[in-house]
């Protein structure tokens, strides 16, 4: 009956959340590999494929199977220095132009008197 299919191909909640965190980590790691985005794209389309050839399997055994060896090639697929976008935490250009601290811009005793004399 159609309602054996719908409950049949729901997968738990803890296999879809593997399955996205998986997912989401692989593409963020991939563009470590390719830093330009045309090559990152076709890595990732090639990537969507890899998944989407297996949002079929309805057995939980051989999900967890593929999950497994899934999350072993990320680990094994992952860059030691990973790509961290410019304006990121830690990035090439992060606090490159930060603002002087206060004490950088606390006025001399003659500044402050200047200012209070001209306001």
């Amino acid at each position: 009956s159609r309602s054996w299919a719908i409950n049949h191909t729901n997968m738990s909640a803890a296999t879809r959340t593997r399955v996205l965190r998986l997912y989401r980590h692989a593409l963020q790691h991939s563009r470590s590999w390719a830093i330009n985005r045309d090559i990152w794209r076709e890595q990732a389309v090639a990537l969507r494929a890899r998944f989407d050839a297996n949002k079929t399997v309805y057995d939980a055994h051989k999900a967890e199977q593929l999950l497994q060896q899934g999350e072993a090639e990320l680990a094994a697929m992952k860059h030691p220095d990973k790509y961290k976008p410019c304006t990121a935490l830690e990035g090439t250009k992060w606090e490159r132009n930060i603002p002087p601290g206060p004490i950088a811009c606390k006025a001399t005793p003659e500044e402050e008197a200047a200012l209070n004399a001209h306001f």
